[in-house]
């Protein structure tokens, strides 16, 4: 459950993800759990799971539709794995994701795992019957 304050940051931070991805940002995220998270909070536009294929290969095809990348993995080893081998392939062509969004949202909602975003928020927004 999140108190009013970590509400309206959460969703300060959610607007500014949507316009963005409305705008033509990818987010790049472990797996469909996590992509059906994000689309649960409304967000729209490109999700490309990356868990199954090689960094190199998820880079290239995400920098082929936007230079505008958010990177969202869970704060697991795996997860934390995850974003690094990212990190490095976007960074070998040019392109620095935004990992600090993810990383706030998940702090905001004191969750690990993308997944648990929805679910908070939502459990939240019932609680005080928004």
């Amino acid at each position: 459950m999140l108190k009013v304050e970590a509400l309206l940051e959460f969703e300060k931070e959610l607007k500014d993800l949507t316009e963005r991805c409305e705008n033509g940002a990818v987010i790049v995220v472990e797996g469909i759990r996590d992509r059906k998270s994000l689309e649960a909070l409304g967000i729209r536009g490109v999700i490309v799971e990356a868990s199954n294929k090689p960094a190199d290969l998820v880079a290239e095809e995400v920098c082929k539709v936007s230079k505008d990348v958010f990177i969202f993995t869970d704060c697991d080893r795996s997860g934390l794995i995850l974003k690094s081998r990212l990190l490095k392939a976007f960074e070998c062509r040019g392109v620095i994701p935004d990992t600090k969004k993810v990383e706030k949202m998940l702090s905001l909602c004191r969750v690990r795992s993308v997944e648990a975003l929805a679910v908070t928020y939502v459990k939240t927004l019932e609680f005080l019957k928004i």
